[in-house]
């Protein structure tokens, strides 16, 4: 997690840095909201998750356009889409 943060905060292999990051947040959405939504309904779950899925959202984001003009892969390449 920490590697992979900080690969996105400098915008350093966005796109593969954000895959794992992905799995990890599905994971722990499986693991830690399942039990709330079967204990106390989908709007307690729906509640507590909503930072969670805006996280996996932005990956997402950043999985399919990758790192902007101020990232180190648009420095080292020159190019916007690495």
């Amino acid at each position: 997690e920490i590697v992979g943060g900080v690969l996105l905060l400098v915008g350093l292999a966005t796109r593969l840095a954000s895959i794992p990051l992905l799995v990890n947040m599905f994971v722990a959405i499986t693991t830690t909201k399942l039990g709330l939504l079967s204990s106390k309904g989908f709007w307690a779950m729906a509640q507590e998750a909503r930072t969670d899925w805006a996280m996996v959202l932005s990956l997402i984001f950043l999985l399919l356009l990758g790192s902007g003009p101020l990232s180190l892969d648009y420095y080292l390449t020159g190019s916007r889409r690495v």
